[in-house]
């Protein structure tokens, strides 16, 4: 039977695992040391193995935010202007999500990060063929992970308005909860995704894991990483790269998919749009848009 660890605890999501040891007397020393909120599992493997878990923020109700214009003026006061203009974008698709989901089911897990969505737009290959720059669109901004939820279904969302941005006549194929096509071929994806920027962030504490005799870590959500699938035994900045590198191949491939799902074979050796022309469209082509009809 394969030997399980979550990595979110499992009675508090916003605490991650931190540290494992063979050790009970090392996981407490190490506990000790903590600055911030901590939890412990024991788990009763044949050889037992002892997980820190951390957290640095705390779960808020969306109703516990609320992102009026004035607050977000001043957030995003410092930023370029296209760093401005992609913000106030995806915060109108956060606040569509939080409808479409209801206040009171959806959570928030961190600060609002505006900052890191210019970091995004910086590692963007603008001007390459359109798949390559929906991907990376979309891959930068859930890498950066600046909103403090529905990072990838704000993601595929500017993947739709990048390829829109080159042709105003795309159809998304539907990417809708409650499409039940969308598990299909949409879920895969994201579970992946989700996986490799977890691998990213954690190669080192999974390769501990996986040396106290661990086979897979399991994520909220039920999303579990199976650790002899992944190389592990890196520096942690080659890691960051590594997986990167990775995950934007992968949703350039999730773009390809996209375009052909919805018959654009014509679309997918079509030039992307520059940084300039994708902003003009957020800036001009949105504007009655209801973004609640993408969720």
């Amino acid at each position: 039977m394969a030997r399980v660890v979550y990595y979110h605890h499992p009675q508090a999501e916003n605490f991650s695992l931190k540290y494992s040891s063979a050790s009970q007397s090392a996981i407490l020393s190490r506990r000790k040391d903590s600055d911030g909120a901590t939890k412990l599992i024991g788990y009763p493997f044949d050889t037992p193995v002892y997980v820190l878990y951390e957290s640095g923020t705390e779960i808020k109700d969306a109703n516990e935010i609320d992102f009026d214009q004035k607050w977000l003026s001043a957030r995003i006061a410092d930023l370029p202007r296209e760093g401005q203009v992609v913000t106030f974008r995806l915060v109108e698709l956060l606040e569509a999500a939080v409808d479409v989901r209801e206040e009171e089911e959806f959570r928030l897990y961190k600060e609002f990060e505006p900052q890191k969505i210019r970091q995004a737009l910086d590692h963007v290959s603008w001007g390459a063929p359109l798949p390559q720059v929906a991907g990376e669109l979309m891959s930068n901004l859930i890498l950066r992970h600046s909103l403090p939820n529905a990072n990838h279904r704000t993601g595929i969302a500017m993947l739709q308005f990048c390829i829109e941005s080159v042709n105003p006549d795309f159809e998304m194929p539907r990417t809708h909860l409650d499409d039940e096509t969308w598990q299909e071929w949409v879920d895969p994806y994201i579970v992946d995704s989700k996986r490799l920027i977890t691998v990213r962030r954690n190669n080192i504490r999974f390769k501990q894991l996986q040396e106290l005799g661990v086979d897979l870590v399991e994520r909220k959500d039920g999303i579990q990483i199976q650790l002899d699938e992944f190389e592990l035994d890196m520096h942690w900045r080659d890691a960051l790269s590594t997986y990167a590198t990775r995950h934007e191949d992968h949703c350039t491939e999730f773009a390809r998919a996209v375009l052909e799902r919805a018959e654009r074979d014509d679309l997918l050796k079509k030039t992307g749009p520059t940084k300039q022309e994708f902003i003009d469209y957020l800036e001009s082509g949105l504007v009655e848009r209801d973004f609640k009809d993408l969720f």
